[in-house]
């Protein structure tokens, strides 16, 4: 009877729970306090814990720099690998590893993606009142945008959208944020700009509810259920030159608020994080204290955005070139 009982206390040890029970998970943002990334994040450790086996505390550290560069690289290649530092990088973490290498440290395809809370969907839209109102328009009118900087989406997407499908938007640069962008489009200083509907739905609903802005282009593989009246920027593609670079742009969506963990973390643990994203992301107290913050999420599973991550990685060398130089 005693080696019976020991057979089945075995049988019912769980190697999950007993590796991280009493333990600290701490996940590093790749941004500052405060900010969209930041509020995600410590959500996810405010509620993540109930879903993973052994309930481990889980705690956030903000480590902003070099374009969120330096988060990724110290969870790849300085913080411990077993399961107990994750990371929460920037949208642009996989892309950044082919357009701008050089403070990269890190392979986009080894990260062990465990999910994504925003499936985001990219837009370029234009006020009420501005002449251009559809893609022929642009294609025709020079339409002024604003943007941040060229590493920015509101740089990059017009100015591929020129050089790829014949439009003629004119970026002007240098406005810090979406806030000062957004005053800039009502006073009439430029016409739109490129950004996130699920952002621009939550920052100004009314602009949508009233019919304020108009939307021209999205930036994803197929039309999001909320705009099927947008064309994507793949569909106007004219060359397969064309269609694979605004491919790889909408690939980004993916990663646009992700959560990963470094390479040498044994793939038991992954899975287990993986499935406990799954549930937390469907956590009627976590939804709750986000629809009272204004926000929802569209999430997608770390296998989802792992196959995304690594078809955008593999991208041939040529098709990444010619996009670098346009976005020079």
């Amino acid at each position: 009877m005693l080696w019976l009982s020991s057979v089945v206390a075995a049988a019912q040890a769980d190697p999950i729970a007993d590796f991280y029970r009493g333990k600290t998970i701490t996940i590093v943002v790749a941004s500052g306090a405060g900010g969209g990334y930041d509020f995600f994040a410590r959500s996810l450790a405010k509620h993540m814990s109930r879903h993973i086996p052994g309930n481990p505390t889980l705690i956030v550290q903000n480590m902003p720099g070099a374009g969120g560069a330096r988060t990724v690289n110290f969870i790849y290649n300085v913080g411990p690998q077993d399961g107990t530092m994750l990371g929460v990088p920037l949208a642009p973490a996989a892309m950044a590893q082919l357009l701008d290498p050089s403070p990269i440290r890190y392979d986009a395809a080894r990260l062990q993606w465990i999910g994504n809370l925003e499936d985001s969907v990219g837009i370029l839209f234009v006020w009420h009142g501005s002449p251009t109102k559809t893609v022929a328009d642009a294609l025709t009118r020079v339409t002024p945008l604003a943007g941040s900087g060229k590493s920015s989406a509101t740089y990059q997407l017009p100015v591929l959208a020129n050089a790829l499908l014949g439009t003629k938007f004119n970026v002007v640069l240098g406005y810090p944020g979406a806030a000062e962008m957004e005053i800039a489009i009502e006073r009439g200083e430029v016409d739109g700009r490129a950004a996130v509907w699920q952002t621009l739905n939550t920052t100004q609903p009314t602009w949508i509810k009233d019919g304020k802005v108009r939307f021209i282009m999205q930036n994803v593989l197929k039309r999001s259920p909320q705009l099927l009246d947008t064309p994507t920027y793949i569909e106007l593609a004219k060359t397969d030159e064309a269609r694979r670079i605004f491919e790889l742009m909408a690939f980004q969506n993916v990663t646009s608020r992700p959560l990963v963990a470094p390479p040498g973390v044994p793939k038991d643990r992954v899975a287990a994080l993986r499935r406990a994203f799954d549930a937390v992301v469907k956590d009627p107290v976590m939804l709750s204290e986000l629809t009272r913050a204004g926000l929802e999420i569209e999430p997608s599973s770390g296998e989802e955005v792992q196959a995304a991550v690594e078809r955008m990685i593999a991208t041939p060398p040529e098709i990444v070139a010619t996009m670098r130089k346009l976005l020079e």
